[in-house]
């Protein structure tokens, strides 16, 4: 199968996409790999892929690009769930802080500020494949899309297994 990229924001259903890929019989699949290691995978999803789709798009030619998305609505009440409820701080971990700042402009939870990054991020990944409806699909994992969806744009038949539904308590 085409390499295949999740390039959704947090909270928009990566740890499911990276579970569905590994079903669908991909090997070297990563959720938040380094930079270094994008060469080496099949497929992976979260901020390091949303900051070098691109460049993941121009250095692997016919590889899959899904946006996983979500309502505006539900995503900013999960990131306000996720930041009160994270066991895990960031405070010292520079590239997890420079990835969000480069991504949201923020560490912490600001509706305002969140909204204007996942209206930002959406637009620019739908600017980038305007025209290229074979690169880009749209997949609401949240709203209950998966296989129905997945498997015709990789051109994969869909397995007989349910779709991976994964941080469902982090997504409410």
């Amino acid at each position: 199968p085409p390499r295949c990229w999740g390039v959704g924001l947090s909270r928009t259903g990566n740890t499911s996409f990276c579970a569905a890929l590994s079903v669908l019989g991909y090997r070297r699949v990563q959720q938040d790999a380094a930079f270094e290691m994008l060469g080496t995978l099949d497929g992976g999803s979260g901020n390091t892929l949303v900051l070098h789709f691109k460049y993941l798009d121009y250095m692997s030619p016919g590889s899959k690009f899904v946006l996983m998305t979500r309502t505006l609505e539900g995503w900013l009440a999960s990131m306000e769930r996720s930041q009160r409820l994270n066991q895990w701080p960031i405070v010292g971990e520079h590239e997890r802080v420079a990835r969000r700042m480069a991504i949201y402009e923020t560490v912490g939870y600001d509706a305002d500020v969140l909204a204007a990054a996942f209206r930002r991020h959406h637009a620019d990944v739908r600017r980038y494949f305007a025209g290229r409806p074979d690169a880009l699909l749209e997949l609401d994992i949240a709203g209950g899309e998966g296989w129905d969806r997945l498997c015709p744009f990789l051109g994969l038949a869909p397995p007989n297994a349910r779709f991976p539904a994964l941080n469902h308590g982090w997504a409410k």
